[in-house]
């Protein structure tokens, strides 16, 4: 048996109304049955948020209409971003990695804000590799074939100057 309705009645401005009316919510055709929708949906999306995995699926979420358009953009004509797709892999595991430390209870801060740091700077690193690798050939498979140097060789240009740097500077 199914757990028992609570009826409620609210008040919304004529704005909300009107998007709820409007809105195309699975099989929900009454205002009732597109308010439980939304419910519903606020809380799978809270409950997925409470695991690394499900602010990963989250992140990609947001991105998918620029999954979408890329993958639109290689059916037509054959290009594709190659720069854009490592980020489409590298931003959500980097924002659900920032989301997912809880600050709550005894912990040691600087320990956590450390773990965190150096888990950043892992996945920074290995998109960074990512773009290098790109940016080896005069024309990476991007939108624009000199993006990924266009990136690199100012980077570059820093890392010498470093490495270059007289000690103690």
């Amino acid at each position: 048996m199914g757990a028992k309705s609570v009826p409620l009645s609210v008040r919304l401005p004529q704005a909300d109304a009107e998007y709820i009316a409007g809105l195309k919510a699975g099989d929900a055709v009454t205002m009732s049955e597109k308010v439980r929708f939304l419910v519903g949906e606020a809380r799978r999306y809270a409950e997925e948020g409470k695991s690394f995995e499900g602010l990963v699926k989250q992140q990609h979420g947001m991105l998918e209409p620029l999954e979408d358009a890329i993958a639109k953009q290689e059916g037509e004509t054959g290009e594709t971003s190659a720069l854009l797709k490592a980020l489409i892999q590298y931003i959500p595991t980097l924002v659900a990695s920032l989301e997912a430390v809880e600050f709550n209870g005894n912990i040691d801060l600087k320990a956590t804000l450390s773990n965190v740091e150096a888990e950043a700077a892992n996945l920074t690193k290995a998109f960074l590799d990512q773009l290098a690798r790109l940016a080896v050939t005069e024309e990476a498979p991007c939108m624009n074939p000199s993006v990924a140097r266009d990136i690199i060789e100012p980077l570059d240009e820093l890392f010498t100057l470093k490495n270059s740097a007289p000690s103690g500077a």
